[in-house]
């Protein structure tokens, strides 16, 4: 799947000249040219909350996650609600690329909560966030697809061999979990099992207590099945700002 991102074009009065110039090398596609920019204002300027958003923004196109993710975290804690907006909303697609590329389903799995959360804070702080909308359904139903995939694998696994006998931690985090669930806390009791299997081979049998309380949520919300997401304008969800 590929994502867009958004750039915040603003001029600030002492620093418009690098700041626009590094627009306008982003806006023809010279990624490391408007980085250079942006660096160069930040000389004058450390704490500009802008440059934080700008900088994050090119690593991001330039492929260098660890960084975008650094900047826009930054990002995401000044005081503007339209820019932290924006900038959750580029720290959820850098969620989703680390994820996407890693190799250990446990850490793509916790990536991409971490991209889940931030379009959900986008949407807090902007409700009318349409892009935001519509890309937390879609990597919620990656997510699904995954921890899908894990259990069917984890559950392969116990057919092919005799059930491990569950770990301390994983006993303990199953005793917790029904306590979450006697106190109507079924999602995070869900998502802490989840967790358990993912990261204790021990955990396997976790599967069938996951999956009953799947069933009472769905009970719950009158769930119906969900139809099949139309992934084919995805792209254009992130768009520059």
């Amino acid at each position: 799947m590929k994502w867009l991102i958004c750039l915040l074009f603003i001029s600030v009065a002492a620093f418009a000249r690098p700041i626009n110039d590094g627009n306008a090398l982003f806006q023809k596609g010279d990624y490391s040219g408007a980085l250079k920019k942006y660096e160069e204002a930040r000389q004058d300027e450390p704490a500009n909350p802008l440059l934080f958003y700008n900088i994050g923004t090119c690593a991001y196109q330039l492929g260098d996650y660890a960084t975008a993710q650094k900047e826009l975290e930054s990002a995401v804690r000044m005081p503007d609600s339209s820019l932290a907006s924006k900038a959750a909303y580029n720290l959820a697609n850098t969620f989703y690329r680390i994820g996407e590329k890693s190799s250990e389903p446990s850490e793509r799995i916790a990536k991409w909560r971490e991209s889940v959360g931030y379009l959900k804070k986008a949407i807090d702080l902007n409700p009318s966030y349409e892009k935001a909308k519509r890309n937390v359904e879609i990597v919620q139903r990656k997510l699904k697809e995954e921890i899908d995939k894990q259990k069917d694998q984890n559950q392969n696994n116990q057919n092919d061999q005799k059930q491990p006998e569950l770990s301390e931690n994983a006993k303990k985090m199953l005793a917790r979990a029904m306590q979450m669930c006697k106190e109507g806390q079924y999602t995070p009791a869900k998502n802490l099992l989840e967790n358990t299997m993912t990261n204790d081979s021990t955990a396997t049998s976790l599967n069938s207590y996951i999956q009953r309380i799947e069933d009472v949520i769905d009970i719950k919300a009158g769930r119906k099945p969900k139809s099949k997401i139309d992934q084919s304008n995805a792209d254009n969800d992130l768009g520059v700002i």
